[in-house]
């Protein structure tokens, strides 16, 4: 038997839906490996999954403005190779030359993502957080930044050969495998660095509802070494669960 084909998704009602959801989860990316205690993940709190499941299910209409807040964001300029520069050299990303035209509901649903950034980042105590979806840009497929807690950062990772290999998100966004750096000073690999602050990463990826293909990633750092542990892995895992559906969503799809 295939391992999606065992996929149940998640129902807020029954705990042992949730945990075979997250089972399969956290086997398909590698994540277990992370982990100290093998069964932890059974022990996620009813608490944060509801939380989690409430921001994603909101259908409350957010907040709306109709000025540049979700859509024009600085961010590094770009030296040679696609590197970030100095944070004082900085240009303007438009996200609608990516996800389309703005609109009420597309606003909406960005602002929900926004929400969404700022209440795990406050859960999971991390210093920076990011949402990015799969886009076509400019013929090649693109980690778009769609929301996020923190300093300026690039926008867009490539999914490409040679991004594979010197970006965490393109590895991840490419094979589906949770990357956990507990130490920077200590990791031999290759990394991409937009600040010098950044001390630890975890970026995990998020499927769509059949776990086949990777839709986005949300990738978290702090500037605190092993900051990250059983219960914010998972807490973050749940929330990559949770987000396939939201990404899901028509109107973010390529304009």
């Amino acid at each position: 038997m295939m391992f999606q084909d065992l996929v149940v998704w998640l129902d807020y009602s029954n705990n042992n839906n949730n945990i075979l959801v997250m089972d399969q989860y956290l086997l398909k990316t590698n994540i277990t490996t992370f982990l100290k205690d093998q069964q932890s993940n059974v022990n996620i709190s009813k608490d944060v999954v509801d939380l989690i499941g409430g921001l994603i299910n909101n259908q409350q209409p957010a907040y709306y403005n109709s000025d540049d807040q979700y859509y024009i964001y600085t961010v590094p300029k770009l030296g040679d190779g696609g590197t970030c520069s100095l944070k004082h050299e900085t240009e303007i990303f438009d996200l609608t030359t990516v996800v389309g035209q703005r609109s009420e509901q597309l606003s909406s649903l960005i602002s929900r993502l926004y929400q969404i950034t700022k209440a795990i980042q406050k859960l999971t105590d991390v210093d920076w957080i990011g949402i990015y979806k799969v886009y076509q840009v400019n013929g090649e497929k693109c980690l778009t930044k769609l929301a996020y807690q923190g300093e300026i950062s690039r926008p867009l990772f490539p999914l490409n050969s040679y991004w594979e290999t010197i970006s965490n998100n393109s590895f991840v966004g490419i094979n589906g495998k949770g990357k956990i750096i507990q130490s920077l000073e200590s990791y031999d690999g290759p990394y991409y660095n937009c600040s010098d602050k950044v001390k630890s990463e975890l970026c995990i990826p998020i499927f769509d509802r059949q776990l086949d293909q990777v839709i986005g990633i949300i990738d978290a750092e702090s500037w605190k070494d092993t900051h990250f542990n059983d219960k914010n892995i998972l807490e973050l895992s749940q929330l990559a669960v949770d987000l396939s559906t939201l990404l899901s969503d028509p109107l973010l799809l390529n304009k």
